[in-house]
């Protein structure tokens, strides 16, 4: 699914970041990568303007997170260690 994406912190300042192709739609408090960077999804709602080519749904995202500084390893069996 094309999705619109804003980035700021309220739908009346946000800036548009671009157009991504999702499987899914996100979801309010899911996190989302953009640019190498990720963050977290604020508001996502549903476009339905059938004038309009392109996106018909819209997320808004803000509050970059920070990824963890360590990663879990496998072990040979395949089990995290």
């Amino acid at each position: 699914m094309l999705v619109d994406i804003f980035l700021g912190r309220n739908r009346q300042t946000a800036t548009a970041e671009g157009s991504f192709h999702f499987s899914n739609p996100p979801v309010p408090g899911e996190e989302v990568e953009l640019a190498g960077v990720r963050l977290k999804v604020m508001e996502a709602w549903h476009r339905p303007d059938i004038y309009y080519r392109g996106a018909k749904f819209a997320i808004l995202v803000a509050d970059a997170v920070e990824m963890p500084l360590t990663l879990q390893q496998m072990d040979d069996a395949g089990a995290f260690a």
